[in-house]
């Protein structure tokens, strides 16, 4: 008996495939062409990993997929500064020998060297993005208190066509880390092309649009992740019948003198 040969051709692979990586300038990288690792320290979660110096990033990203009943196995306490922002489910945070209820929306920020637990008590599974960066001390700025908060107590501002919410207050110098959530009603774009110093990893929390970045047009929508290099071009444009956001990092409040 002959098996059938299997025949795949440059587009089957493209319709699967909406990945790109482009070194040195950006990556796309949706959530249907991710894989799940596992990392030491963390019991019933997997990571996904968006964003490492690998990529010519100067932070780290992960999204983490935490099962009911899992948690660190031991507190985490890093040289890192540590941003933790929850898209789904119910998490217990314990810092500093108290416990805070986590819910979808909830965040926190924490300077280095500052130990943390968590555990996801509930019978669902929680998903949240976890961004870490080596803090840059500047001598005479205090560094500054840890933060945790959700979403709802940060005003949205009015931005260029845009609304905006700053997590961490970066008008603040003693942050080096910026998190925005970016939200766009349909329509909206971005005023002018954007080029600067600062990376990014964007994460896309709702809706869909159009992302132009180093001359190329790309679709993203819900869940995808984009690494944006130091001075990338960059232009939005959100499309669909609803509004769409995505949680932006960026680093920021410090002089970009490595590698002199």
């Amino acid at each position: 008996m002959q098996t059938e040969k299997l025949i795949v051709t440059e587009t089957d692979i493209a319709s699967r495939c909406r990945a790109i990586l482009k070194p040195g300038i950006y990556g796309l990288l949706p959530a249907g062409n991710r894989v799940f690792s596992q990392l030491p320290n963390f019991d019933g979660v997997q990571a996904q990993v968006l964003a490492t110096p690998q990529l010519g990033a100067r932070f780290v990203q992960h999204e983490l997929t935490i099962s009911a009943g899992g948690s660190t196995s031991k507190p985490v306490e890093e040289d890192l500064e540590q941003f933790f922002f929850v898209l789904e489910g119910d998490l217990q945070l314990k810092l500093d020998g108290k416990n805070h209820p986590l819910v979808p929306g909830s965040f926190f920020w924490l300077p280095p060297h500052l130990p943390y637990s968590f555990k996801n008590s509930s019978e669902n599974d929680v998903r949240a993005l976890w961004i870490r960066r080596r803090y840059i001390e500047v001598e005479g700025i205090k560094i500054p208190d840890p933060i945790i908060a959700h979403e709802s107590d940060v005003a949205a501002e009015p931005v260029d066509t845009y609304m905006e919410q700053h997590l961490t207050p970066y008008e603040q110098l003693g942050f080096d880390m910026g998190i925005n959530i970016q939200t766009f009603e349909p329509g909206i774009y971005f005023s002018f092309v954007e080029s600067h110093i600062m990376e990014h990893g964007l994460y896309m929390l709702e809706g869909r649009g159009i992302y132009w970045l180093n001359q190329d047009f790309m679709e993203v929508q819900k869940d995808d992740f984009i690494y944006m290099a130091p001075f990338c071009s960059q232009f939005f444009y959100a499309t669909g019948w609803d509004k769409s956001a995505y949680l932006l990092y960026k680093d920021v409040n410090r002089d970009y003198v490595e590698g002199l």
